[in-house]
C-alpha cells in the first residue's frame, strides 16, 4: 500500500452499494483532521457537534481501521498526504488501487486519492489527478494539493474548467508556511472557484477559514487540531534540526482567533490587574469549557484543548450559514480587537484573514 502501484483495478468505474459503506452526507459539515499517530488520542473529537473525522498520514488506513466502529453515525475519512514533505509524491503520481479500494471496505463517507502535489504551472499534474479520479470510481473526490498561484487570476479560470470538464468533486489542500486564505487574492480566487466549479469543492487541512469557505458553497471543510495539519507546508520548510516542543494554540471566541495559550494567559492576567479590561472576553461558555476561564489552556490537556477549538468552531459554524453572516462574525471579532487597541493600548492585531474575507472592510 505504501508503494506507487500501477493503474488497474480502478480503471473501471464502480458504482457503490450505499448499504455497503458508511454513505454520511458530507454537505456542510465541518469535520476535523486528525494525524494517524494521534488518532486514537483524538478519536472523540470527531463526533462533536455531528461533524466526523479525517485520518491522516501514510498510516492513516491502518488507525481508521482500529478505530472506525466506534463512531458508527458519523463520517470517517483517510487522507494519505503523500503531497506533504520534502519527499513528497508529484500530482502525476499513479494512484494505489489499494487505497482506493481499502476505503471502500472502511466505507468512508467518501473516497479521497492519494494524490501528489500540484506545483505552480503544473497543468499536467492536475490533469493527472482529475483523469485518475474520474476513472477510479463515482464515490471517489479528488484531492487537490495546490500551490496558491492556482487561485489567482488566469489560473484560477484554468483549475475550473479542468474541474468542470472532468467532473470530478474534489478537496483542496492550499500550500503556504503561514495561512493561505490570508491574502484578497487568494480569497477572491477562492470565492470565484466556488460560484463557478459544477462540482463539489471542499477543503482539506484548514483553519477558520473552512466556515467562510462553507458560507460561500464549499460542500465541508475539515479543521486540523494541529497547526500542521491547518495548511500545506511548502517543501524544505523544515525548520531548524531540532525544533522546540510545537507551540499550542486556542481559539478566543470573541476574537474569532486561533491564539498561543500563552498570550490567552497573559490577556486574562492583564484583565484581572485592570478592572477597565474585558473579563468576560478570557471565558468560554463551550460544551468543553463551561465558563471557565481560558488561562486553563496552559496546562490541559491536548484532548480537551482540541474539544475547545472543535466546539468553538461548531458554534460558529451554526451561526454562519451564508456570506453575510460571515462577515457580520469578522466584522464582531475585528471591532473586539479595536475595542482592545483604542481603549486599552493592547497592540494585538487581528489575524490577516479577516481583512482578506473583507476587502472593502477597514476600520
Amino acid at each position: 500500500m505504501e508503494g506507487q502501484i500501477a493503474m488497474g483495478a480502478t480503471d473501471a468505474r464502480r458504482q457503490p452499494d450505499d448499504g455497503d459503506r458508511r454513505r454520511s452526507d458530507l454537505t456542510n459539515r465541518l469535520l476535523v483532521q486528525v494525524p494517524a499517530a494521534q488518532a486514537d488520542d483524538f478519536w472523540s473529537v470527531g463526533d462533536q457537534g455531528g461533524g466526523g473525522i479525517v485520518v491522516s498520514g501514510a498510516r492513516a488506513l491502518f488507525a481508521a481501521f482500529g478505530r472506525a466502529r466506534e463512531m458508527p453515525a458519523q463520517p470517517v475519512l483517510v487522507d494519505r498526504r503523500r503531497y506533504s514533505g520534502g519527499n513528497r509524491a508529484s500530482g502525476t503520481a499513479r494512484f494505489d488501487p489499494s487505497w482506493i479500494e481499502q476505503q471502500r471496505d472502511l466505507r468512508t463517507a467518501v473516497v479521497l486519492t492519494d494524490s501528489g502535489y500540484v506545483g505552480q504551472g503544473d497543468q499536467k499534474a492536475l490533469t493527472s489527478i482529475l483523469e485518475q479520479a474520474g476513472r477510479a470510481g463515482d464515490d471517489v473526490c479528488a484531492v487537490l494539493p495546490l500551490h496558491l498561484s492556482w487561485l489567482a487570476d488566469r489560473r484560477v479560470e484554468l483549475l475550473i474548467g479542468e474541474l468542470n470538464q472532468h467532473e470530478v468533486p474534489a478537496a483542496l489542500v492550499l500550500e503556504h508556511r503561514k495561512d493561505p486564505l490570508a491574502t484578497q487574492y487568494a480569497v477572491n480566487g477562492l470565492k470565484h472557484l466556488l460560484d463557478e466549479a459544477q462540482v463539489p469543492v471542499s477543503l482539506l487541512s484548514t483553519d477558520i477559514s473552512g466556515v467562510g469557505a462553507m458560507a460561500h458553497g464549499a460542500a465541508w471543510a475539515a479543521v486540523g487540531i494541529t497547526s500542521a495539519l491547518r495548511h500545506l507546508y511548502p517543501a524544505g520548510n523544515a525548520g531548524p534540526p531540532f525544533p522546540p516542543p510545537p507551540a499550542r494554540y486556542a481559539i478566543v471566541p470573541k476574537l474569532m482567533t486561533f491564539m498561543n495559550v500563552e498570550r490567552i494567559a497573559e490577556g486574562w492576567a492583564r484583565a484581572q490587574c485592570n478592572e477597565d479590561l474585558i473579563e468576560d472576553l478570557w471565558r468560554c461558555d463551550c460544551v468543553e469549557c463551561g465558563y471557565r476561564t481560558m488561562d486553563r489552556f496552559v496546562t490541559c490537556t491536548g484532548l480537551s484543548l482540541a474539544a475547545h477549538n472543535i466546539g468553538v468552531l461548531d458554534d460558529l459554524h451554526q451561526k454562519v450559514t451564508g456570506p453575510a453572516s460571515w462577515e457580520r462574525a469578522i466584522k464582531d471579532a475585528l471591532d473586539i480587537y479595536g475595542l482592545m487597541q483604542d481603549e486599552y493600548r493592547l497592540t494585538w492585531r487581528p489575524p490577516e484573514f479577516m481583512n482578506a474575507w473583507l476587502p472593502r472592510f477597514r476600520r
